[in-house]
């Protein structure tokens, strides 16, 4: 029997803005065309911001190394729906390379999302609709069940990976 050295696998923290990968430490900030790899998990964490707590998305990919690259999103962000919507429609997500590509049009930021180099399209273009409510006389938009929909397609491709 024999043992390997335990080599741990280095983790960066990456987020998307302005049609770019960006990876932000001590002050430094580097820009990437897209992030590759294998499929980790799909989750969403509460981060605290200028004294506020905020819901954020993470996509965990583990790259040909063993790094993990672990891309953060805004809870409501488009670029996040994007993603998710065509991650719903790869089958063999768990068995995929996956490579996010974001890139800019006009002022925002939209993504190509690709599995072993075919790029993937939305698993629907009918999400569910954001209503308008009336809530104190203000007209509130309210994206719940879109939000929800994204949620079970969420642990629809965590499923898949397990």
């Amino acid at each position: 029997m024999g043992l390997g050295t335990i080599e741990r696998a280095r983790k960066y923290y990456l987020s998307i803005s302005d049609g770019k990968v960006v990876h932000r430490e001590n002050g430094k900030e580097e820009l990437f065309s897209y992030v590759e790899g294998t499929l980790v998990a799909v989750y969403k964490r509460e981060r605290t911001f200028n004294g506020e707590t905020v819901l954020f998305w993470y996509i965990d990919l583990r790259g040909e190394k063993g790094e993990l690259y672990s891309v953060s999103l805004p809870y409501k962000s488009g670029t996040f729906k994007s993603i998710v919507l065509a991650l719903a429609s790869e089958p063999a997500v768990a068995l995929s390379t996956i490579k996010i590509e974001p890139y800019k049009k006009g002022d925002f930021t939209k993504v190509v999302v690709s599995s072993n180099g075919r790029r993937l399209d939305w698993i629907t273009k009918e999400l569910p609709a954001v209503e308008e409510l009336r809530i104190a006389g203000q007209v509130v938009k309210d994206d719940t069940k879109r939000m929800a929909y994204i949620e079970s397609l969420v642990q629809a491709i965590n499923n898949r990976l397990k």
